[in-house]
């Protein structure tokens, strides 16, 4: 009786791990596919802006972490880097966040700002935006994570910053570009937040941007 059980309790114990690893499998391959998915979509109507056009930022006004109103003439004068995420995401933003995180720190004596649109603004309220901010260390004197009407917002994106944003079925889409908007309101390059080559051009167009 003690052998059957012996052999039951084994047989249970590789059939856990068997499950655990079907699982694990199970949520790699839909974490694939929504990369793919997303991947596909983020390059999707996105037109890189040539350095010869004059494309300016328009005007928006939206709420900050703090649950204060930030609008474009705001950053009138200024340098600073844009990038469309939500707290949510479980892919992407994070990274997104991190690497806009390094920048902060690398021009902490410069005056060069940050700006993250929320792409899910109805449950990105300024008090969840603010947690997330403290998380990564911003600085919120120079980076603001914004929120607003969902609609103006993708339209920001889309018309705007020339951006991929919008939803697939549940899920939420959203280019992983930032972009540099020169002192002058205009934009002045797109740069793939996963690419190395791309961010060191960012850098260096920040640095070309500071010495004018």
């Amino acid at each position: 009786m003690e052998a059957q059980n012996d052999s039951s309790n084994k047989a249970e114990r590789r059939l856990d791990k068997s499950t655990l690893v079907w699982v694990v499998l199970g949520v790699i391959i839909v974490g694939i596919a929504g990369i793919n998915l997303w991947s596909v979509f983020d390059t999707k109507s996105e037109v890189p802006v040539s350095k010869s056009e004059t494309v300016p930022v328009p005007d928006f006004s939206l709420t900050d972490q703090r649950g204060k109103r930030l609008a474009l003439s705001d950053m009138k004068g200024k340098i600073w880097v844009a990038d469309f995420i939500f707290t949510n995401c479980p892919t992407i933003c994070p990274a997104m966040t991190q690497e806009m995180a390094r920048l902060q720190s690398e021009f902490v004596a410069d005056p060069v700002y940050f700006v993250s649109f929320s792409v899910d603004p109805e449950r990105d309220t300024a008090a969840v935006l603010s947690r997330y901010a403290k998380a990564y260390g911003a600085d919120e004197r120079r980076w603001h994570f914004l929120t607003g009407d969902k609609g103006r917002i993708y339209q920001l994106a889309e018309e705007g910053f020339s951006l991929a944003a919008g939803h697939k079925g549940t899920e939420i889409l959203h280019s992983t570009r930032f972009v540099l908007v020169a002192p002058d309101g205009n934009i002045y390059g797109h740069y793939d937040s996963r690419s190395k080559p791309a961010l060191l051009r960012l850098r260096r167009d920040v640095n070309a941007l500071l010495k004018k």
